[in-house]
């Protein structure tokens, strides 16, 4: 990050040598800076790698933890379903696809398993054996034998194979998280031994310089300048490494802009600025924040990046006041200005700009050149990390198929606006949604086919609510939409609009596609999240026993205070969905 800053370290601090023994401190002074840069470079590069390592043991951790949880609520799922769950089938086979997906491969990492069918057998065949006895006792329970399959899966001793599983992942992660704290020490070993060599450098060249100083009074004012610059080089590392220390606490871009301000005002005081951060959906960046600047004197929100010069040569570009030589099309205003490129991992994240006005703008720009390109790489990291942590949180919040939220975030926020509903005497409504004959659908055009209707469906749902509703995922062709602050009537009102968005795309499709709608709410119909996804999955059921392709709401019930409770999701009769 520090590489354009370093450079400009070694313009700075060469002094001049008029004897020999001059000469020699030159030389010294020379060989010093060289350390110095050598060391910086090579302790960023520790810290990185160490950086990188403890990364790909979390997520390695993230994905074992996962396969272990989809291992052990497949083995439950199957004994459920053994037990007369037929609901529990789906689960099971959902668990079962992860454990055979590319992420089952992380499985490597147990080596080998003592399990008391098999010695020293390797994970993913122990997992394989294990998927093969839950799918012969599965067969033998469709077959109408439950009994036989339960009886199958004691005789292979499947819940002991799990538990042995568990215990190989359990040491694996107890290595993993030594492994992650081992990397961490270093890093911050790496940190404090950078600043100590800097700073150790610096007072050899302090104590080289005042001796330098006795034998020439001629050297001087140079010789105090390069202690000068040494000693602000030092404060700028140091300064940066706070800056990317801080940055990596930053939550969103909110956080990011006020750690960069803040560094800006100290590093490169007298320059105004602005931060564009590049809007992927737009194909545009994106005014993020702006300091020093008059309230009057505007920037344009957004920019072209075809526009910007320095984003087509990925390397800073100087735009003059006049407009004159090579000038950025989104160049306004009078002022100077060095547009310097964000780029990390080979994409674009933003541009930083610096300001300068009056005489010799452009000469001191040149002067911090380096130092804001040092700024826009901390940004660039920080914002990147931004980017993929975001990316890893919709991953885990929402179904990758339709892009709406899952069931588990669904849960999540239907307990929080009941709450809320129930403290400030407010009205929540639930709405249930069930594609009609859509296993028809899959059966007759093919499950691609069914995969793009969902998409549509979800697109139609969403388009057609506001910011403040929420639409889930609530397990096939089922889906959930929570409306806060909406009472009965007009959730019923609004479930009537969606039904007629979804039956328009009967005509996109060149297929019939309605669905059906059971509609709660807290506290008309429902005393609790239970009573009301209960309500509201009756009032479904209702719908399609009636003929489908309508809406139907739940019955109103007395209000009783002293029954408003706190409870969780609980199972609950699902509608037949064909």
């Amino acid at each position: 990050m520090f590489a354009n800053f370093d450079r400009m370290k070694e313009r700075t601090l060469p002094l001049p040598a008029p004897h020999r023994l001059s000469r020699a401190l030159s030389a010294a002074t020379v060989i010093l800076v060289v350390a110095l840069v050598a060391t910086a470079i090579a302790g960023f590069m520790h810290v990185s790698t160490q950086q990188r390592a403890s990364a790909d043991l979390r997520a390695q951790d993230q994905m074992l933890r996962g396969i272990y949880q989809a291992l052990t609520e497949a083995d439950a799922d199957a004994l459920h379903y053994l037990s007369g769950e037929a609901d529990a089938l789906r689960a099971h086979l959902a668990q079962v696809a992860l454990l055979t997906g590319s992420e089952a491969a992380v499985l490597s990492v147990l080596g080998t398993i003592d399990t008391p069918t098999a010695a020293a057998q390797p994970a993913a065949g122990v997992v394989a054996d294990l998927i093969e006895s839950w799918s012969s006792a599965v067969r033998l329970a469709t077959a109408g034998n439950p009994e036989a399959g339960r009886l199958l899966l004691t005789e292979r001793r499947s819940g002991a194979i799990v538990t042995a599983i568990g215990a190989a992942v359990e040491r694996v992660l107890r290595d993993t998280e030594a492994r992650v704290a081992m990397h961490e020490d270093r890093i911050q070993f790496g940190i404090v031994m950078i600043l100590l060599l800097q700073l150790g450098a610096g007072l050899l060249a302090i104590l080289g310089l005042i001796y330098a100083f006795s034998s020439s009074r001629g050297e001087a004012d140079k010789r105090a300048a390069a202690v000068a610059a040494a000693d602000r080089s030092r404060e700028q590392v140091a300064r940066l490494f706070e800056m990317a220390d801080v940055l990596q606490s930053a939550s969103d871009h909110t956080d990011a802009n006020a750690v960069l301000k803040a560094t800006a005002a100290d590093l490169v005081p007298g320059f105004s600025g602005a931060l564009y951060v590049f809007n992927n959906s737009r194909d545009r960046l994106v005014l993020s924040t702006t300091w020093g600047r008059a309230e009057n004197d505007a920037l344009p929100e957004t920019i072209n990046p075809s526009t910007c010069w320095g984003l087509k040569r990925g390397k800073p570009h100087m735009n003059r006041g006049d407009g004159s030589k090579l000038c950025c099309g989104h160049h306004v205003g009078t002022e100077t200005t060095l547009e310097i490129p964000m780029i990390a991992r080979g994409e674009i994240v933003g541009l930083l700009q610096l300001f300068a006005g009056g005489v010799a703008a452009e000469e001191r720009l040149g002067t911090v050149t380096e130092l804001g390109s040092a700024l826009a790489d901390g940004m660039s990291l920080a914002l990147a990390n931004m980017a993929l942590r975001e990316k890893l949180r919709n991953q885990a919040l929402r179904d990758p198929l339709t892009g709406l939220y899952n069931r588990r975030y669904m849960e999540d926020c239907l307990q929080r606006f009941v709450r809320l509903a129930e403290r400030e005497n407010r009205e929540v409504s639930l709405v249930m949604v069930d594609l009609d004959h859509f296993k028809r659908l899959n059966d007759e055009h093919g499950h691609a086919f069914g995969d793009q209707v969902l998409r549509d469906a979800a697109l139609a749902l969403t388009s057609s609510l506001r910011e403040t509703d929420i639409v889930c995922r609530f397990g096939g062709e089922e889906l959930v939409i929570i409306l806060p602050d909406c009472p009965l009537d007009r959730a019923a009102d609004k479930a009537e609009v969606l039904r007629v968005r979804i039956e328009e795309l009967t005509n996109t499709h060149g297929a019939e596609i309605t669905a059906s709608f059971g509609v709660a709410s807290l506290p008309n119909t429902s005393q609790n999240v239970g009573d009301l996804l209960s309500a509201a999955d009756q009032a479904l059921y209702k719908a399609k026993q009636s003929g489908r392709n309508q809406v139907a709401k739940a019955p109103l019930r007395p209000f009783r205070i002293d029954r408003l409770v706190e409870d969780g999701v609980e199972d609950f009769p699902r509608a037949a969905a064909e």
